[in-house]
């Protein structure tokens, strides 16, 4: 038995234990009694996987369970690496590729929170513009939130109507607030939720200038990191070509006896590791080096 079978059978099993999981505990929640909707949301018992959960929640997904994403992740990659070593027979590539697979994963699932928040921070300076309009025809905070226009961006337009299920189902309004911010899962809209729930519990007189004074600095900040995230574009699309161009190589010369014999030797496989560890290093450092500071969340 080949390391290689270990290590891919241990990540089948893994995944396969994952899925079941998951499963089971699908199946106690829809022969459970219904939950009671006055426990407050950060209350609830929510599985958190390496901060997965938070993950999934910031990328629009988070009614999607993240053991099912975790296990799905380790099985894609234990087929992958199946996959690359019957094309290209070479045990420490399958190795590398099985690991990478489930990096890739979370890689996109970072991709979908950014175009997310892109999406939310074009947003929230009109939507701090019909809070402030929606305050001064005289609707109280709640009211301001379901006066807003249904033709907002459906990551906004889904938690206010599950806004309006809540307060349908009596709950209170600051239990509400939060958990509309944490269906929000933005760092915007947590500072927004944050000042309607102070106005809320005491009083909403100055609430409209707040809200101006707001909605000056979202806008600032916008105009900052979109600039930034255009000049800085370079750095990130050089270090993808950077860590994939090598690997693009290995595989077209791969199969050549060559090559293979080469890499299948342990010298072979410990510069492919090494070459794998190196990749995963320097695209971390470029992209530490091409990002924006991360806003603080309030919620979640």
């Amino acid at each position: 038995m080949t390391p290689l079978t270990v290590f891919l059978g241990a990540f089948l099993g893994l995944g396969a234990w994952l899925i079941t999981l998951s499963g089971v505990s699908f199946i106690r929640r829809t022969k459970s009694p219904a939950i009671d909707t006055d426990v407050p949301a950060n209350q609830r018992k929510r599985p958190r996987l390496f901060g997965l959960t938070a993950l999934l929640a910031e990328a629009g997904l988070d009614a999607v369970d993240p053991r099912v994403v975790l296990s799905g992740g380790l099985v894609a990659g234990a087929v992958m690496g199946v996959l690359v070593v019957a094309f290209i027979p070479i045990p420490a590539l399958g190795v590398i590729s099985a690991v990478a697979t489930p990096v890739v994963g979370g890689a996109y699932l970072s991709r979908l929170k950014n175009q997310r928040a892109s999406r939310l921070r074009k947003s929230w300076p009109g939507v701090i513009d019909h809070l402030r309009a929606g305050v001064r025809s005289g609707h109280d905070v709640t009211g301001a939130l379901l006066a807003l226009p249904k033709t907002l961006p459906r990551d906004i337009v889904d938690p206010l109507e599950e806004l309006d299920l809540d307060l349908a189902r009596g709950l209170a309004t600051d239990d509400v607030l939060e958990r509309l911010g944490r269906r929000l899962a933005d760092p915007v809209g947590d500072r927004i939720v944050e000042v309607l729930r102070m106005a809320h519990e005491v009083g909403g007189m100055n609430l409209p200038s707040v809200l101006l004074d707001l909605q000056k600095s979202v806008r600032a900040d916008i105009a900052v990191r979109e600039d930034a995230h255009a000049q800085q574009s370079w750095i990130r699309s050089a270090s993808v070509l950077a860590v994939c161009a090598p690997w693009v190589v290995l595989l077209l010369i791969g199969t050549r006896e060559a090559t293979l014999s080469a890499y299948q030797s342990p010298e072979g496989a410990g510069i492919l590791v090494l070459g794998a560890v190196a990749s995963m290093v320097a695209f971390g450092m470029m992209k530490k080096i091409g990002s924006l500071p991360i806003q603080r969340r309030w919620l979640g």
